[in-house]
């Protein structure tokens, strides 16, 4: 569930802001403003939205996968990956 608030900002804000959202990738000003109050209000997260603790632990298993990993290619559609290749029982 989202709620919708209108802001009025000074036009040298929205301008600055709309160069970033180009700069960095954004897809609107909205996605912009709601990572800044991420940061804002849980500044314990990462920039990928986890802990540190969790993200430690997810980019320490990327560097060394479990023996029946099976890694995507990057080039086939990653929702053909996934279907194709179903999740397997761990011992």
């Amino acid at each position: 569930m989202t709620t919708t608030i209108n802001i009025s900002l000074p036009k040298n804000l929205y301008n600055d802001a709309k160069k970033i959202v180009s700069q960095k990738g954004y897809t609107s000003i909205s996605e912009l403003i709601r990572d800044a109050l991420r940061s804002l209000v849980y500044p314990s997260l990462t920039e990928n939205g986890f802990t540190p603790k969790f993200e430690e632990e997810i980019l320490r298993r990327a560097k060394k996968p479990l023996d029946n990993d099976v890694a995507w290619d990057g080039k086939t559609p990653f929702v053909e990956f996934v279907s194709s290749n179903p999740p397997k029982k761990r011992k």
